[in-house]
């Protein structure tokens, strides 16, 4: 977990060193901008993921529950937005994820690669919020391979600068080999916008 808390403060200092630079400088408001700002973006995450498989049922005389196994994993990716139009609400997204599950656990690390719909709001604010929609694929450590589909959401801090700072929150279901697979994702890391 030492290299994990050297990304976060990576990041952090990323994300500082951005919004250090928009900054208006002097006694003199900037001159107003007549360019839009950049409008595709690439997010360098990292983050923790819960994940859990239902593992079977459990019957008394009165009810019947689902049994699940669950377990945490570290999550490293990233993902490039495109935007689709002028105004940049709609935007193509490609990412991929590494979920590494702890050595003596005994899960499989997943990668998971994906595509999909962001929509982005409040365009040239400070504080831009985003929601997304997108397939995944699922390749499981033991050669297992699935599917699976996300939506989740998430704000970008220093949304007109060069460099943000990017949070987000993903729900993920689908399924891997024989057996159903959801994950909850919450990411941060830097976002640089070209």
């Amino acid at each position: 977990m030492k290299i994990a808390g050297k990304l976060l403060v990576f990041a952090l200092a990323l994300s500082a060193a951005g919004a250090a630079q928009a900054a208006p400088r002097g006694y003199y408001y900037p001159q107003p901008s007549y360019y839009a700002p950049p409008q595709n973006a690439l997010r360098l995450q990292i983050g923790g993921a819960g994940l859990s498989t239902p593992t079977g049922y459990l019957c008394d005389p009165y009810y019947c529950s689902t049994v699940s196994d669950t377990w945490s994993a570290l999550a490293l990716g990233g993902e490039v937005d495109l935007a689709l139009g002028r105004r940049g609400i709609v935007n193509f997204t490609i990412g991929a994820h590494e979920l590494f599950a702890q050595h003596a656990s005994g899960y499989p690390n997943i990668f998971e690669p994906w595509a999909g719909l962001t929509f982005k709001f409040m365009r040239g604010a400070e504080v831009q919020p985003r929601l997304l929609v997108g397939l995944g694929l699922l390749f499981a450590e033991g050669g297992n391979s699935g599917a699976s589909l996300r939506a989740g959401g998430g704000l970008t801090l220093f949304a007109n600068a060069p460099v943000g700072l990017a949070v987000d929150l993903v729900i993920d279901g689908g399924r891997v080999g024989d057996a159903d697979l959801t994950q909850v994702q919450f990411l941060i890391g830097p976002e640089l916008h070209f």
